[in-house]
């Protein structure tokens, strides 16, 4: 594993801790980051050595976890990193007051797909396994609750939801969990939902059990309405979804009913086509059941009267009918005296009969 080779960039006779990293950099990180920090500087004025290993055990954390926050030391200033071939050297400087906000320097970062998922080689998986008895409980546990044997390519990605998205291992332990309970124990399904716990924030098991339930309420009943009783919603549904939900301030109940009406209209609902109707209600400023039964019944209103014609518009466009001239009827029609035509019958019959 790789070393670090420590020196100060200022005169300093004995170790003391800055009250200017106390106020305004220690509060604002990870607290392992500012523990990192002091255990480097202590073992840099005692002329120690120390290695990243070494770090990791001290503290029960990943060896990437210590780089993480000999990084996020380096971004704000107070020290910076060399790695000439591994072997990490670190250059302590003098605090002092900085530029910018504390919440400038603990923003957060936000895990996305484009990032790119890091991965672990099998020998590192086994040493974080051993480091750790949290890690090693993770998986043992991911393999009871996904019902199967998990390979060094399963594990990687369940490493990485802690290490590469910061998830702690109880809310990871969840997360496996609620998928697991809903069907879905593809390890590609469960990251994705594990990249939008990331992005959202949730990163305590408080936090996760509130979203859990949000979701369900929302999403997943809205998808299963929409006929997607499977899979993740994507980004486009979510985004459809929140404007209804967060935007529009929709109740549940009033969406349920624009996606019956979209498939009375279309057969097959889309979310374009809910989304028209729930348009023109938010136009409308409809909110309830009750406003849309008074739109249905106003649009039935003013439908019958644009259909219904007036009685004496009826009476003054009224003909009387005249028979239709033509070249077939347009003669003097024949009348026949059948009574004549039978005597003259009679006496020709006589004549031949003499």
């Amino acid at each position: 594993m790789a070393s670090i080779k420590m020196k100060l960039g200022y005169t300093q006779q004995a170790m003391e801790l800055s009250c200017n990293f106390i106020e305004h950099y220690m509060t604002s990180c990870p607290p392992v980051y500012a523990l990192i920090y002091i255990m480097g500087m202590k073992k840099l004025m005692n002329g120690e050595g120390i290695s990243i290993t070494e770090l990791a055990q001290q503290f029960n954390i990943t060896e990437s976890d210590v780089m993480n926050a000999w990084r996020h030391w380096e971004n704000v200033g107070i020290v910076k990193l060399e790695d000439p071939d591994k072997n990490i050297a670190i250059t302590f400087y003098q605090v002092h007051v900085p530029e910018h906000t504390p919440e400038q320097v603990a923003q957060p970062i936000k895990h996305t797909v484009s990032g790119g998922r890091p991965q672990y080689t099998i020998d590192e998986l086994t040493v974080y396994r051993k480091q750790s008895r949290d890690v090693a409980r993770m998986f043992e546990r991911a393999e009871q609750t996904l019902g199967k044997l998990l390979y060094y390519n399963d594990l990687s990605i369940i490493f990485s939801f802690h290490d590469w998205l910061r998830l702690p291992i109880d809310v990871i332990e969840y997360l496996l969990t609620y998928c697991a309970e809903n069907g879905h124990r593809n390890l590609r399904y469960i990251e994705k939902c594990a990249l939008d716990w990331a992005d959202n924030g949730v990163d305590d098991l408080e936090k996760a059990l509130i979203y859990v339930q949000a979701f369900d309420k929302n999403y997943r009943t809205i998808l299963h309405y929409m006929g997607q009783t499977s899979g993740y919603p994507t980004p486009s549904h979510r985004k459809y979804i929140d404007k209804w939900i967060e935007t529009w301030k929709m109740p549940l109940d009033l969406v349920m009913e624009a996606c019956d009406r979209s498939v009375a209209a279309i057969d097959k609902p889309t979310f374009a086509y809910v989304n028209k109707i729930l348009s023109e209600w938010d136009k409308k400023d409809v909110r309830d059941i009750e406003g849309v039964k008074a739109l249905d019944a106003e649009f039935a209103k003013s439908k019958e009267a644009s259909t219904t014609v007036s009685p004496a518009i009826v009476s003054i466009d009224k003909k009387v009918a005249t028979p239709k001239v033509n070249r077939f009827v347009n003669f003097t029609q024949r009348e026949h005296d059948y009574a004549k035509l039978e005597q003259l019958e009679r006496a020709y019959l006589e004549q031949k009969l003499k």
